[in-house]
């Protein structure tokens, strides 16, 4: 009989610039100082996080942070969006998270 070995993997953090995301105790820091973000706020930013430098749309962001209370109408994702921007950018007079006219949002911009 065969022997099934479970690993565990801890989720890798992802830094852009001095933005740190890391979805394993679901913490967000920036320039070293811990940020403080509900759970849909982390949800949205760690998304991100994981397509740092691509455009993604609203919808794909609502499509991989769906839950019961979390559906419907994208456009819900601008309130989360502009939650972060006065959590990560504006203490720190940063643009973190770019929007792109027309096609959605991009953390860390092209190359990040």
């Amino acid at each position: 009989l065969g022997t099934v070995v479970a690993a565990r993997v801890r989720p890798v953090a992802h830094r852009i610039g001095d933005l740190v995301v890391d979805p394993g105790p679901r913490r967000a820091s920036r320039a070293g100082e811990e940020i403080d973000l509900t759970s849909r706020e982390f949800a949205v930013l760690e998304f991100l996080a994981r397509n740092a430098g691509r455009v993604v749309s609203k919808r794909e962001v609502v499509q991989d942070v769906r839950d019961d209370d979390f559906e419907g109408d994208p456009s819900i994702v601008e309130v989360y969006v502009a939650h972060l921007r006065r959590k990560l950018d504006r203490p720190y007079g940063t643009a973190t998270i770019e929007t792109v006219r027309g096609a959605g949002y991009r953390l860390g911009g092209s190359d990040a």
